[in-house]
């Protein structure tokens, strides 16, 4: 018997994250469909990315068709025309989409800088299942904020992927872990990650910089900064007191992150 199932998960305000979310995490799915299924072409105003997992699907990119197969991901950006169909087999995949004033920016600094395929491994269905729980969660800012969290981690075991085709660095997994339990530790950084995965600083910073497209010091700021917008918009907390909270000792650092963010001051961005 011919079956299809598709499943998503979506946030309660689809139309955009709350207004102090900067990076959003919308939706997510999971869908296995049938030879010569299609989507309705649409005009989408957010990120969406599909995770190929068994059998082969097509996306039109730029108007040519391009081809999903498993442990690749294909990436639409807002503004574009999503066309997605399945081809001459049955097809498994996942999706998940972000929004937000920072989601591109976010994404980009990845090093998944245009709407194409990409080489990425098998999906990691345990996020992705964390990342649908969390969604089904949103119904207030904290929960919005996990969520958010959840969809960065699941984007930078994408791009990390994507660099050497292994999701399964040990130690460069283990770093992101530790990352995403620690963030906001002041003392977290790459001489603490080198030590507790134990590596040499200097292997350390090298590897995880090939495995995702990113220096280990600067996903950890990007964490950081993303909890810290969403905080210096939800609270009118002292400004600094967020910072310490956030993994700053420093408040005039923290200014220089937040502005690199966002090209505004703390206090401007909470204004705005």
């Amino acid at each position: 018997m011919i079956t299809q199932y598709k499943h998503g998960t979506y946030r309660a305000s689809l139309l955009a994250p709350s207004e102090k979310i900067p990076f959003g995490a919308r939706s997510a799915g999971h869908y296995i469909v049938q030879p010569g299924s299609f989507e309705k072409p649409a005009v989408k105003p957010f990120i969406q990315i599909f995770w190929g997992i068994r059998g082969t699907g097509a996306l039109v990119m730029d108007g040519l068709e391009r081809k999903l197969e498993p442990g690749k991901i294909a990436i639409y950006f807002p503004g574009m025309t999503h066309d997605v169909h399945a081809l001459d087999t049955e097809w498994e995949y996942r999706w998940w989409t972000m929004d937000g004033p920072l989601a591109v920016s976010i994404t980009t600094g990845f090093g998944l800088a245009r709407s194409d395929i990409y080489e990425a491994g098998p999906a990691p269905i345990e996020i992705f299942e964390e990342l649908e729980k969390a969604i089904s969660e949103t119904g207030n800012p904290a929960c919005e904020r996990f969520a958010s969290a959840v969809a960065f981690k699941l984007l930078s075991y994408a791009a990390g992927s994507r660099r050497t085709g292994n999701p399964q660095d040990v130690q460069v997994v283990e770093s992101i872990n530790i990352i995403h339990k620690e963030w906001n530790n002041p003392m977290l950084g790459v001489e603490l990650l080198a030590d507790r995965v134990m590596m040499d600083r200097s292997v350390f910073s090298r590897r995880f910089h090939k495995n995702m497209a990113i220096a280990p010091v600067n996903y950890i700021i990007n964490l950081r900064v993303q909890n810290a917008l969403s905080q210096l918009k939800y609270s009118d907390e002292n400004i600094s007191k967020i910072a310490r909270r956030c993994g700053w000792c420093d408040p005039n650092y923290f200014s220089r992150c937040i502005k690199k963010a966002t090209g505004q001051s703390p206090e401007d961005f909470r204004e705005t």
